[in-house]
């Protein structure tokens, strides 16, 4: 049975994403607007995204917003893990003895996408440090 509303549009307004800020390590933030510039006859999709459309980001903390393209951005909509270089100091989050705990990374090696990471175990105020390999597959497994 049809109650005769309408189904809401999807916004990528309030998305959560990652960026580059100036000290070239990523931080997490928010979409707070989408900028789309004037239409022009051959973009054939109905929302207007071309190359030049920009994602202005809040950074958590709410005091610094910044535009991005949509090549820039991490996160649901946009790119992906694959590829990303981080850098000492990076902050991540992952998985150890079951429990999602921050890390702080010391050096990733591109060859084999291994991080060597340092973390603080929840409870124990212990900082340890070993090897994470990440786990990025571009091949289909058969």
């Amino acid at each position: 049975m049809s109650t005769g509303k309408r189904l809401a549009k999807r916004s990528i307004i309030g998305t959560r994403v990652a960026a580059l800020r100036e000290d070239e390590l990523y931080y997490s933030g928010m979409i707070q607007a989408v900028k789309t510039p004037a239409p022009f006859p051959e973009n054939n999709n109905s929302i207007n995204l071309t190359p030049n459309t920009r994602y202005t980001v809040r950074f958590d903390g709410g005091k610094v917003t910044r535009e991005y393209r949509d090549a820039e951005l991490i996160g649901p909509g946009f790119r992906g893990l694959a590829g990303v270089r981080l850098r000492p100091g990076q902050r991540v989050f992952l998985t150890y003895n079951g429990r999602e705990v921050r890390a702080d990374v010391l050096e990733h090696d591109h060859q084999t996408d291994e991080l060597r990471v340092q973390v603080l175990t929840p409870g124990t105020e212990v900082r340890m440090t070993f090897i994470y390999l990440l786990l990025f597959t571009t091949k289909d497994p058969k």
